[in-house]
């Protein structure tokens, strides 16, 4: 009952795993976040959180050393050092190694995540006491279909970081295409559907020759499978991808105009004025961009703690408030169930039953899976049975601004809430790297049923095209722009 939760206030000290990369003070903006969703969930959920940040410089021996640090003293009985929980971190290497520590037999403290993607983290056997309130990178694998069907694309080549969370991503990928077009034939795949150019692209960064090594293995990739395939997805981090499409501009062997180009993670942050000539075109899938009132106090909020109203926050700054708003809602949960069950139970016992509960791990995060959707910043929140946020998707195109001459991101597709499916943006027009628009139909929602076209789609053969340098393993597709796919900027690194 309301009265009996109103005088039992529960208190819980979380850890903030931050990535400043060794900037001080913190970077600005984390601490008014936090600060406003405590001081709200205290208002509201009558729930009271202190909180300890804890440096992690995206780097995971400092990130494990952090987060053991805290949950070993928890075990010593150190209270002032001791945390009943986590959010954060927000870089997947960090999240890896931090989250099999805390779900260990002994520690079994919880940890919400609000930019970590890998996928392996949905595993529940490796990592029970961990959720996210951001959604895997491999939950963009269905949207891939979505825009695989709608293109007609029947060749897709699979270009990868020699990195673990593109390496998931990468097979994921592979594995959802192949299983939803393979060993079929139709009237928009008559030759069927194959992936064809899975290659890892390996160099290492922290050589001297980094960059050198860099673009030969990018060039020999181009080289090996421009014969094979003109559509290719690239899993990269953002500035990689960038500098993979300017080496394939550049690459006079690689037919560039004629290729489609499709990756994680690329935002307006990378795609300015001065990568245009090889971003123009960009279809970026992210998830959708915050514009609630609830985001728009946190946006106030900030800006008038910084003293600055040109301050801005990203969709990760939303998820980072509703990490804190997860585990409070949870713990609110955790805490009426109880009660209602225990009523005859003197106040003192319930609240410490419940206090033990909210800090088991494994309890948290089951509750977790079973909260109803709720409001966040970042929008409707809910999870799925591995307490990963369910993704609702927006893909946005790079486009040259024909007044202003300079690039902006223009949405395109936007998820159905129904079906779950990309839908084309009513009034949305493809901008390809050459300029032209050659659009679908905006009607078009794929829902396993045809799709309705414009004439000059960029699947189809255009009049005028040169029909000598159509690849005849694209049948003739040849999108004339660069077609990109992104999650949400889901990794702080």
């Amino acid at each position: 009952p309301t009265s009996v939760l109103a005088s039992s206030r529960i208190t819980f000290r979380i850890g903030a795993l931050i990535e400043s990369y060794n900037r001080e003070p913190w970077p600005p903006n984390y601490t008014p976040i936090l600060e406003l969703a405590r001081s709200n969930i205290l208002e509201d959920l009558d729930i009271e959180l202190s909180l300890a940040f804890i440096e992690t410089a995206c780097n995971t021996k400092l990130g494990l050393i952090s987060t053991t640090s805290k949950i070993v003293k928890l075990n010593d009985r150190t209270e002032a050092d001791r945390v009943d929980g986590f959010i954060g971190p927000g870089c997947s290497e960090v999240c890896k190694n931090a989250a099999y520590i805390v779900s260990k037999e002994g520690f079994n403290v919880p940890m919400i995540s609000y930019a970590c993607t890998l996928d392996s983290l949905s595993n529940k056997d490796t990592y029970s006491t961990f959720a996210r309130t951001v959604s895997s990178v491999g939950a963009n694998a269905v949207p891939m279909t979505n825009l695989v069907h709608f293109m007609k694309w029947e060749r897709i080549g699979i270009i990868y970081r020699n990195i673990n969370l593109y390496e998931e991503a990468a097979a994921k990928f592979k594995k959802t295409l192949e299983q939803t077009f393979g060993n079929t034939t139709s009237s928009d795949m008559p030759d069927g559907f194959k992936v064809v150019c899975y290659k890892v692209w390996y160099y290492d960064e922290n050589q001297d020759d980094g960059k050198v090594d860099m673009k030969r293995a990018a060039n020999d990739i181009l080289n090996e499978c421009k014969d094979e395939v003109r559509v290719f997805v690239i899993l990269a981090y953002d500035s990689d991808v960038v500098q993979f499409l300017k080496f394939a501009s550049e690459l006079e062997s690689f037919p560039f105009a004629e290729c489609a180009f499709i990756t994680l993670e690329v935002t307006s942050t990378t795609v300015d004025n001065s990568t245009r000539e090889y971003t123009r075109g960009l279809l970026s899938l992210a998830q959708k961009n915050p514009a609630n009132a609830m985001f728009q106090e946190l946006v106030q909020y900030v800006r008038t703690s910084l003293n600055d109203d040109t301050a801005q926050l990203d969709v990760y700054s939303a998820t980072l408030y509703d990490s804190l708003l997860t585990y409070a809602m949870a713990a609110k949960h955790i805490k009426e169930e109880y009660y209602t069950a225990h009523s005859d139970a003197s106040d003192e016992d319930n609240l410490a039953a419940v206090t033990e509960l909210v800090k088991n791990g494994t309890e948290i995060v089951q509750v977790i899976t079973e909260l109803a959707a709720f409001q966040g910043a970042s929008g409707m929140v809910k999870f799925d049975s591995n307490a990963d946020r369910i993704a609702s998707i927006e893909v946005f195109q790079a486009q040259v601004d024909a007044t202003t001459n300079s690039v902006n991101m223009v949405r395109i597709f936007d998820t159905d809430a129904d079906t779950g499916n990309l839908e084309l943006v009513d009034g949305a027009v493809f901008q390809w790297n050459d300029g032209s628009a050659n659009i679908p139909n905006p009607r078009s929602v794929w829902s396993g049923q045809e799709a309705v076209r414009g004439e000059g789609y960029p699947g189809n053969h255009h009049p005028g095209d040169d029909p000598h340098r159509s690849s005849p393993h694209c049948h003739p597709h040849r999108p004339r722009g660069l077609l990109y796919l992104e999650t949400a900027r889901s990794e702080v690194t």
